[in-house]
């Protein structure tokens, strides 16, 4: 019988390469470095899903962990106004799920919070509407992380 699992020591040993990486960037000064961690992390995932069976469990942390840690970079790194990382971030993470949907569209509801996302971030950014009420901002991006996490824990397998 054939395992579905990514072979042997990939999960782990990308996991460690890419805390390793993204720990040698602060003493090389780059900045924000941090937030390059979720990249790293995000391709550790990706390359386990590549090398692997392709498994969903592995492409869904990628793509949200890239979302998540390009959300985070791209504010600074291109130096942007403050008031567009939110939409920014909101945004690379609306395309890091699109981006798992395109590669198992099977899963639609990724499909769908990938949408929510991009409505939100779409309307704060080029129609200056603010679809998420302020008291509940900070808590937006995590229920949407627990509804993906529960999602992956609960989704049916064999697809």
């Amino acid at each position: 019988m054939r395992s579905t699992a990514a072979p042997r020591g990939v999960i782990g040993g990308a996991v460690l390469l890419a805390v390793g990486a993204a720990f040698l960037l602060p003493p090389l000064g780059v900045r924000d470095a941090g937030a390059y961690l979720f990249v790293a992390l995000g391709l550790a995932f990706g390359a386990a899903w590549w090398l692997g069976s392709k498994q969903f469990v592995y492409l869904v942390p990628a793509g949200v962990l890239i979302g998540f840690g390009l959300g985070l970079v791209f504010p600074s790194l291109f130096d942007l106004p403050a008031e567009t990382a939110g939409p920014v971030f909101l945004g690379t993470l609306a395309l890091g799920l699109f981006v798992v949907f395109a590669l198992a569209p099977a899963r639609r509801l990724l499909l769908a919070i990938a949408a929510i996302l991009a409505v939100v971030a779409i309307a704060d950014l080029f129609l200056n509407v603010v679809l998420v009420p302020a008291d509940a901002q900070p808590y937006f991006v995590p229920l949407i992380l627990i509804v993906v996490g529960l999602y992956l824990l609960v989704e049916r397998r064999g697809r």
